[in-house]
């Protein structure tokens, strides 16, 4: 009777961790998106500002220029703490993370079928 409760304690160990090691990565691949999309809100801010700068000039334009850099700063600057908090979280709760995963997934998937 112990052996059987031993090998379901190993089998659920096993699952436990496969979870956990799926989780990780669908966390890194989250990551590298999120890197991505900072890259590219970036090099958008750079093209506007460009694009500011070329139409306008003067002491004007540089303190609004000043102005949506600090902006940009502090969006990567959430955009990244918000990061940690995710993955922090993921891993505090690793179960629960992988069924909100999929939830949010099985909505996606029934809303692309539309």
């Amino acid at each position: 009777m112990s052996d059987t409760s031993s090998n379901a304690s190993k089998r659920a160990k096993a699952a436990a961790d496969k979870a956990t090691q799926e989780l990780e990565a669908r966390l890194e691949a989250l990551r590298a998106e999120m890197e991505e999309i900072k890259a590219s809100l970036g090099k958008t801010a750079e093209k506007k500002f460009d694009a500011l700068a070329d139409v306008f000039s003067g002491d004007a334009v540089e303190d609004v220029m000043d102005e949506l850099r600090e902006m940009v700063s502090q969006i990567k600057e959430k955009a990244g703490a918000a990061e940690k908090k995710v993955v922090q979280t993921a891993r505090d709760n690793p179960v629960q993370t992988l069924l909100v995963a999929f939830g949010v997934g099985f909505l996606a998937s029934l809303l692309m079928r539309r």
